[in-house]
């Protein structure tokens, strides 16, 4: 038997056992997706609020009382809006318009609630509608009442609105998204 038999020793590595693990990388991508999609939504959710508010300051106005002639360049459901206290509703108020024609259009209350502030903090409030159906100048007469004024223009809930939930829907499916893709990484691991 031999003793002079020197042992082996290996100088190489045992392989490692192979996983399917995504790369931590995974966790960067997720948080990335979420806060770059929630960036974005509500960056086109504020500027859609935003850009809404500019044209309420372009809405028609009359202090009263007063009269007010407004150019409907096409046909829609236009929205009188009071501006002062908040207890002056359609009820309080006489309004007259006229169309193109001469004809009397009728004033019909606003159904629900509808209220805005204009950027110099001064909070309108929606009490009626009326059909502006033909192109060109319409002769607006409000009485009633002696403090505050009225706006005419379209339904500000059709101007913020969709902007406003698209922003939403983008940040929210981001979120959504970025939280799926992070527990796919975890789950992984």
């Amino acid at each position: 038997m031999r003793t002079d038999t020197q042992p082996t020793i290996s100088t190489s590595r045992p392989p490692s056992p192979t996983h399917n693990r995504p790369s931590k990388s995974w966790f960067g991508r997720s948080v990335g997706l979420a806060v770059i999609g929630l960036v974005a939504g509500l960056a086109i959710g504020i500027t859609s609020y935003q850009d809404s508010q500019q044209q309420i300051d372009a809405f028609a106005r009359v202090a009263l009382p007063g009269t007010i002639t407004v150019q409907v360049d096409e046909p829609a459901d236009l929205v009188v809006y009071y501006e002062g206290r908040e207890t002056v509703g359609l009820d309080d108020l006489v309004v007259s318009i006229t169309d193109p024609v001469g004809s009397t259009v009728a004033v019909a209350p606003y159904e629900g609630e509808l209220i805005y502030e204009t950027t110099d903090l001064i909070l309108g409030r929606a009490i009626g509608t009326f059909d502006a159906a033909q192109i060109g100048a319409y002769e607006i007469e409000v009485t009633g009442v002696d403090t505050g004024q009225v706006t005419i223009g379209q339904s500000f809930a059709l101007m913020a609105l969709p902007g406003v939930l698209a922003g939403l829907a983008i940040a929210g499916f981001s979120l959504v998204a970025g939280f799926a893709l992070w527990l796919y990484s975890i789950l992984r691991r």
